[in-house]
């Protein structure tokens, strides 16, 4: 959510972004759309987790990000890499992991 907003304050002071690649990130549908449409800002690419277990999603509602806390809460204290935190816990393929997220994002076009 960070980096959408920072690209988004940087866009609308004029400078360009290239690209803006969000990960995991809780972003609602309506700040998603503003940013894809904004004319200084480039690609959006969305790489969401879900498909690891993360109930957060870009486009995501705030009641539907509100009641995703638990399962989250549970995640982080597992420390075992998964849903939100798929890249965030020190498990043993997390190079692997990493390798993958570095190539999706290179396939994106950032360099």
């Amino acid at each position: 959510m960070l980096a959408a907003q920072t690209a988004n304050y940087y866009a609308n002071q004029g400078h360009t972004v290239d690209h803006l690649v969000l990960i995991g990130s809780p972003i609602d549908a309506t700040f998603l759309d503003k940013l894809r449409k904004h004319r200084h800002i480039g690609k959006v690419v969305v790489i969401d987790l879900t498909v690891h277990g993360d109930p957060i999603y870009a486009g995501i509602s705030q009641l539907a990000l509100a009641a995703a806390t638990p399962q989250l809460a549970h995640q982080m204290s597992a420390g075992n890499g998964e849903g939100h935190f798929y890249y965030a816990h020190m498990v043993p393929d997390l190079p692997r992991r990493l390798q993958a997220l570095a190539a999706r994002v290179v396939a994106e076009g950032v360099r």
